[in-house]
């Protein structure tokens, strides 16, 4: 997509939209339109002479995709190129006060790089030479975390980990993860009529890849991923999660939303052989993205998880600071 037009249909959004420094803009009223930056919310200044103008330039971004605004439909999702932001629009009756508008701008990847990681201290450099072995031993990866906690951001730069003579197949449902590797082959479910994410997990699974990386898991499709995982394809995965725990839990929910007639204690077994390593990182109070927690899980015990916390992050020491523990695959 040619970037003046996008800068002509963005109007008065598009200084924003190019600052590295704005992570995410939100047009709340014609009066108030607010933006992240550096980790918090500051309110923009930015104004619109009526709600009708905040329509025009939702058909706009539209336009540029060959797209029209359906008058029966009150959510528009815009897509943007190269996948480089989610946007949503919502309209009046769902929309009370007038239409909104959400911009997330997904990170530039040659900006957010490894070191700029470890500038930031968002991971530190032991734990960044532990996950370069762990992606040669070839383990099973989830990358959990909370809201704005950089999750898409780092299973990027974690895949990108991956030997560069393996083959990457991913599949998302919409495309947003950017890796860079010379072997990626991406397969998006949401713009294919008739195929869904399952069918892509499914499909991409038979494309002989070394490393099948799936998209965030938001619902049934993660049955079918821990399906292919403990069949022996090696994979990388996201979900949302509070912490590792919680994105266990979150995974059992979604398996039994298959309703495939499995038990619980059935899919607990059918995840820890899927999954044997869990990334943590939140967004903190003060605007930093940080890991807090490496997690090795090593299987079911009387029908719990077990886990062991091969990284944890030190408050004292300010930095995500090794146990001690080894893992079980060395």
């Amino acid at each position: 997509m040619d970037t003046k037009k996008l800068e002509t249909a963005l109007g008065p959004l598009a200084p924003l939209y190019f600052d590295p420094d704005v992570a995410e803009i939100m047009v709340d009223t014609c009066n108030r339109t607010l933006v992240e930056k550096e980790g918090r919310l500051v309110d923009a200044g930015v104004h619109f002479d009526s709600p009708e103008a905040i329509k025009a330039m939702v058909e706009a971004l539209l336009g540029l995709t060959g797209k029209q605004l359906n008058p029966e439909e009150t959510i528009a999702h815009i897509p943007f190129p190269e996948s480089q932001a989610l946007s949503m629009a919502i309209f009046p009756p769902t929309a009370i006060q007038g239409p909104h508008l959400v911009i997330r701008k997904l990170m530039n990847t040659d900006w957010i790089s490894w070191e700029k990681l470890l500038e930031w201290n968002s991971i530190s450099k032991e734990a960044y030479e532990f996950l370069q072995k762990v992606m040669r031993a070839q383990v099973n990866v989830l990358v959990a975390g909370g809201v704005g906690g950089g999750k898409i951001t780092m299973a990027n730069r974690i895949a990108e980990l991956i030997p560069p003579e393996s083959r990457l197949v991913i599949v998302e449902d919409s495309h947003v993860l950017q890796i860079r590797h010379p072997r990626a082959v991406y397969l998006e479910a949401a713009r294919t009529p008739n195929v869904s994410i399952r069918d892509l997990i499914r499909t991409g699974s038979l494309m002989r890849p070394d490393w099948l990386i799936i998209g965030e898991l938001i619902g049934a499709e993660a049955m079918t991923a821990m399906e292919v995982m403990s069949r022996g394809h090696t994979a990388l995965t996201t979900l949302h999660a509070n912490n590792p725990e919680d994105a266990l839990t979150r995974l059992e929910g979604m398996c039994l939303m298959a309703n495939l007639g499995l038990g619980l204690d059935e899919i607990r077994v059918l995840i820890a052989a899927s999954i044997q390593l869990i990334t943590y990182q939140r967004h903190m109070p003060d605007g930093s993205r940080k890991m807090l927690e490496i997690v090795e899980l090593r299987g079911v015990e009387n029908g719990r998880f077990v886990l062991e916390r091969l990284f944890r992050f030190d408050p004292q020491k300010g930095r995500l600071a090794s146990t001690g523990i080894k893992p079980g695959w060395e």
